[in-house]
């Protein structure tokens, strides 16, 4: 007598395992194994439940309930006897065995009472939260939901209760259950270290949301589970990161504060606890109620960001990837019928790995590097970003993961190499990736928003900055103080000293300019800089070079303008795609403007069109912009998006003077130096909590509060005074107030001296006679010259329309107390203008 029932027993005991033999072809969901058919085909219509022993073909091939019959369908075309003999005999199972047969010493453990699935899959919906007052979502760091804690307030006849819930399997199902995740347990909060550095810890989900509104620019977090399981989280996210630590005021808050502390004194790089002692028996950070939450917490522990901070050259040299596979993922099985999943699950291999690979616009790019000549035959690294193509993306994919195919002939899995159309599938995903964008790339520490030093290399969050370090740089950072920037300061201004400054003004713009260049990673945009001179040679090109030496090690490479606005355009696009952390336009001597310059200059997000194609895409620029040229003059919008520095060096020929130093080499001599002036200069005001109170500049308010407020607390001018010289320079401001003034003059002012673009016109070509009635010239020649200008062709004629659309473009706008106003149409229903007097 053949023993089905203790065949079927023996087998469901391993029935995830005999299956994944039987059709390898598979692929595993929760409790179910799918595949296309009976033969291994790929596809969906086959499903075999590996807990219950129950399968089913969809396709109308059949069904059954037991592991016997399963294998009678593939092996025995359907005859259980003969498959439950043979399989009985590869378990070991025969008519003569009274006990239970014992599972084999290669079977795999029973599924387990509690199998948590973290992250959850991508179509799990979210659970049913009837019934709880709070819902906390713990998120990685991209903000996709990895679990839930809950929690219901007390009330006068129940306490709170705090309860989890994590997606998993038990007996009841694969669903979200009211159980733990596997430890360590990810912190709470970890989308927000992601945009900050420094960290504050807390205890409990609602203190955690409390301090974060109150604190903005720092990343708080807490622990799941309370006092007795801090040792069950993941604390090395938080390694390198200056930590503050707020204990709910009681004994067990203390004690499990000092154990957090215990943890991270070996991984943070600095460690804070906050005095919770004035505060209530049993408060926390949520129960916190005064004036100026900021103050108080700098009064119980100290500035968030302080200390020395140091590194070393040779320290480490510059890492762009990860080595082969170490970030040791499953290998992708590639199978027919499934390109999408195979795409998919490469670019989650690539983000695991920690390829880099990050998105721009439309566009997936890396990071590239090359050594690089700099000064006295020294060397650096210049950096960039480099589009990926299919090749490019297709190597990636085969340092990230192994790919693998099922082969009949071995009936086992081979090694291949990952399918092109593999990477091609993913590069044509552009708008859903989920690699992480980039704004740019640099070589030099920074700043970040919130006021930390940006200098571990590789990918920064907070900044969207990606770092290639510098193995040559030795920086030493001292404690942020008046002192510090004072003596910074100094030090900048011995490197400009014997630079031809027209005026203090244009000192202070070219500090600024420096300073700017280093801590562009803090703020969204920066105005342009511009440097000009009454003659060549006087240095206008060599201050970019002295800005670019200190913020990336090699003097500037430069652009020329080009011979119009369309052609500079083109370049500067070129410039912004590749994401250079610094652009100079050389020698525009000439007008300097445009649409896509004032858009660099003053917009954190471009559109810019590609070159080589029609289309378009949006990137986030990241640049200082630079311009220098002899005749240079900064017209219409670029006025108020650009500081300029005038140099005069007083003589014929500046380029035959003799200097007793040259600044690029003392820099070079030691970069470090400089780059921790420029830090400690910006450093030290955000810490002194001093405000300037300076009128904001429009478009750059985070430049103002930083690089220029610091300049002008140390006692520098500021720099912004120099827009008023450019704005009185501009030659777009004075063509408009000559032709306002010639045609007051000419028509008078008021609404009653209203004349059409026609009748304009002709009181330009009016002529003048003398006392007897003989003509002797235009009467007003000056306004004809004028309109000439604006509106005029070759031989002379005035075009209405271009001279239409000029007072159209420049319509209530005052200057000199006057402006061109639209005072309504004639009878013939043809517009009419006046100058009007404010």
């Amino acid at each position: 007598m053949i023993p089905f029932d203790q065949i079927n027993s023996v087998a469901l005991a391993q029935f995830p395992q005999l299956v994944a033999a039987w059709l390898p072809a598979g692929k595993r969901r929760g409790d179910e194994w799918v595949l296309g058919d009976l033969q291994g085909n790929p596809g969906r219509s086959l499903s075999i439940n590996t807990r219950t022993g129950k399968w089913s073909d969809f396709s109308g091939a059949g069904k059954g309930g037991d592991p016997i019959s399963l294998y009678a369908a593939i092996n025995t075309n359907g005859d259980r006897v003969t498959a439950a003999r043979a399989l009985g005999k590869i378990l070991g199972v025969t008519s003569d065995t009274v006990d239970p047969v014992p599972v084999p010493r290669n079977q795999a453990p029973q599924t387990p009472e509690w199998d948590p699935i973290v992250p959850p899959p991508a179509d799990a919906r979210a659970p049913d939260f009837t019934g709880w007052d709070e819902v906390y979502a713990y998120r990685d760091a991209a903000g996709f939901p990895l679990r839930y804690v809950v929690r219901k307030n007390a009330t006068e006849h129940e306490r709170k209760k705090i309860m989890p819930f994590t997606y998993g399997t038990s007996p009841k199902g694969t669903r979200w259950h009211l159980k733990h995740a596997a430890t360590p347990r990810c912190l709470y909060g970890l989308d927000r270290l992601a945009q900050h550095r420094a960290v504050l810890v807390v205890e409990g989900e609602k203190a955690a949301d409390a301090a974060q509104s109150m604190f903005p620019r720092i990343a708080c977090v807490t622990w799941t589970a309370g006092t007795g399981n801090v040792s069950q989280s993941d604390w090395s996210v938080l390694e390198g990161r200056p930590v503050l630590i707020w204990p709910d005021n009681d004994e067990p808050g203390l004690k499990a504060a000092e154990e957090i502390r215990s943890i991270l004194a070996g991984i943070a790089d600095t460690v804070r606890m906050v005095d919770v002692s004035s505060l209530n028996l049993g408060d926390d950070a949520a129960d916190l109620d005064v004036a100026n939450p900021r103050d108080w917490l700098r009064e119980h522990c100290g500035p968030v960001v302080c200390g020395v901070s140091v590194k070393r050259a040779q320290e480490s040299g510059p890492v762009l990837q990860p080595g082969r596979r170490v970030a040791g993922l499953e290998p992708i099985q590639v199978r027919a019928g499934e390109l999408d999943l195979v795409a998919t699950a490469g670019e989650r291999a690539l983000v695991a790995s920690g390829m880099p690979v990050y998105q721009r616009g439309t566009s997936l790019m890396r990071p590239g590097r090359r050594e690089v000549a700099a000064a006295n035959g020294r060397t650096t690294y210049a950096a960039c970003l480099i589009d990926l193509g299919a090749s490019a993306l297709t190597d990636l994919l085969c340092q990230a993961v192994e790919w693998q195919k099922y082969c009949k002939r071995s009936q086992g899995w081979k090694q291949i190499d990952p399918p092109p159309t593999a990477a091609q599938t993913i590069l044509s995903r552009a708008g859903t990736w989920s690699f992480p964008s980039i704004a740019g790339v640099i070589t030099t520490p920074t700043l970040r928003p919130d006021g930390s030093v940006l200098m571990a290399p590789g990918y920064d969050p907070a900044t969207r900055l990606f770092h290639v370090d510098d193995p040559l740089l030795d920086l030493r950072l001292p404690a942020p103080s008046r002192e510090a920037a004072l003596e910074a300061l100094n030090t900048l201004n011995t490197l400009l000293e014997e630079f031809p400054f027209a005026a203090d003004v244009d000192r202070s713009v070219a500090v600024s300019s420096i300073v700017t260049a280093v801590v562009r990673g803090m703020m969204p945009v920066s105005p342009l800089f511009a440097f000009r001179a009454n003659a060549p040679g006087s240095g206008k090109s060599f201050l970019v070079d002295v800005a670019s030496v200190i913020a990336t090690g090699r003097v500037c490479p430069v652009t020329s303008a080009g011979e119009d606005t369309t052609e500079m355009e083109k370049r500067l696009a070129g410039l912004l795609l590749a994401g250079y952390p610094i652009m100079s336009l050389d020698n525009v001597n000439g007008e300097l403007g445009g649409d896509l310059l004032c858009q660099a200059t003053e917009r954190p997000i471009v559109r810019i069109r590609e070159l080589g194609s029609s289309s378009s895409t949006e990137i986030e620029n990241r640049a200082v912009i630079f311009a220098t040229g002899n005749a240079l003059r900064v017209k219409g919008d670029m006025t108020r998006r650009s500081l300029v520095a005038s140099l005069d060096a007083g003589m014929e020929q500046p380029e035959l003077r003799k200097f007793r130093h040259n600044p690029v080499e003392e820099v070079m001599e030691n970069r470090g130096k400089y780059v921790a002036a420029c830090i400690t200069i910006v450093r030290s005001y955000m810490e002194s909590g001093d405000d300037m109170q300076l009128t904001p500049l429009a478009s750059f308010e985070v430049w103002s509060k930083t690089v220029r407020s610091a300049l002008v607390w140390l006692g520098q001018d500021d720099p912004c005074d120099s827009m008023e010289a450019a704005r009185e320079d501009d030659p777009e401001r004075i063509e408009h107030r000559e032709v306002v003034g010639l045609l007051a003059d000419a028509a008078g002012t008021g609404q009653n001296c209203g004349l059409t673009i026609r009748q304009i016109e002709d009181l330009s070509m009016q002529m003048d006679t003398d006392s007897g009635g003989y003509t002797v010239g235009l009467r007003f020649p000056e306004l004809r010259d004028a309109l000439v200008r604006i509106a005029g062709n070759s031989s002379g004629k005035i075009n209405p329309r271009s001279l239409g659309r000029w007072f159209m473009a420049r319509r209530d706008r005052m200057v000199d107390g006057m402006k061109i106003v639209d005072c309504g149409s004639d009878r013939n229903k043809v517009k009419r203008w006046c100058v009007e007097r404010a």
